[in-house]
């Protein structure tokens, strides 16, 4: 009887310092510091930004940022530091309204806004930079270690999107410059940063008005030194 009465004790002792630890990594997990990062982009890869359609001299580009950490009730801030391997000149190249961005009471994502300008003539054959870092604060400190920094490039020759391969080609087939240059002719903007899901049923009848642009007249291609053909099966 004795020994079980023991048992009850060390059972009950255990059970309280669990509840104890649980308490104390509790009071941990809500009192750390919230932290902040790039929520697109790792330091290995770079956003881009072409004026190659000729449709805009000037454009806003969004950089998203997250925090990981609790909601709360009033506004904090968040700062970015441009990078010594900027290239890019502001006021020629790009404009940032500030360093500091507000994140307003509530949220969890916010965005570092940039507008980027096509008036160098340089921009037609080469390409400038802009490096931002995220900085620690009294609101935050730093996330991610490879989501800390993003790289802006700007340019004015055409840049192939990265989801052309999939899904791209299925609307519009192997990727040409002169065929990019086609579709931004015959759709009247060029192809976002991101793939948009809500621009599939634009894409597809697009995608045909530019096979039959290419069957009717296939395109000389420059850097090809052949003709671009309506060589595809358009949905």
């Amino acid at each position: 009887m004795m020994k079980k009465h023991l048992s009850n004790i060390c059972l009950s002792l255990v059970l309280g310092l669990g509840l104890v630890g649980c308490t104390e990594d509790e009071r941990m997990l809500y009192s750390a510091p919230s932290a902040v990062y790039f929520s697109e982009i790792t330091s290995e890869d770079s956003l881009q930004y072409s004026f190659a359609s000729g449709l805009k001299e000037m454009d806003t580009v969004s950089i998203p940022i997250m925090i990981i950490g609790e909601k709360v009730d009033y506004e904090r801030h968040i700062y970015v530091e441009i990078d010594s391997a900027t290239t890019a000149q502001e006021g020629i190249h790009y404009k940032l309204s500030g360093t500091s961005v507000s994140l307003p009471a509530g949220a969890v994502k916010t965005s570092v806004e940039v507008v980027v300008m096509d008036g160098d003539p340089s921009l037609e054959s080469g390409t400038v930079a802009l490096v931002l870092n995220l900085k620690e604060n009294a609101d935050f400190v730093l996330g991610f270690p490879e989501q800390l920094t993003a790289r802006l490039i700007i340019t004015k020759q055409l840049v192939k999107p990265d989801y052309w391969e999939m899904p791209l080609s299925l609307y519009y087939g192997r990727y040409t410059k002169a065929k990019h240059r086609l579709c931004i002719q015959v759709q009247g903007f060029d192809f976002p940063e991101a793939f948009d899901m809500d621009k599939v049923g634009d894409y597809i009848a697009y995608g045909r008005l530019v096979y039959n642009s290419l069957l009717r007249n296939p395109l000389w291609d420059e850097e090809t030194q052949s003709h671009v053909t309506a060589d595809w099966v358009p949905l």
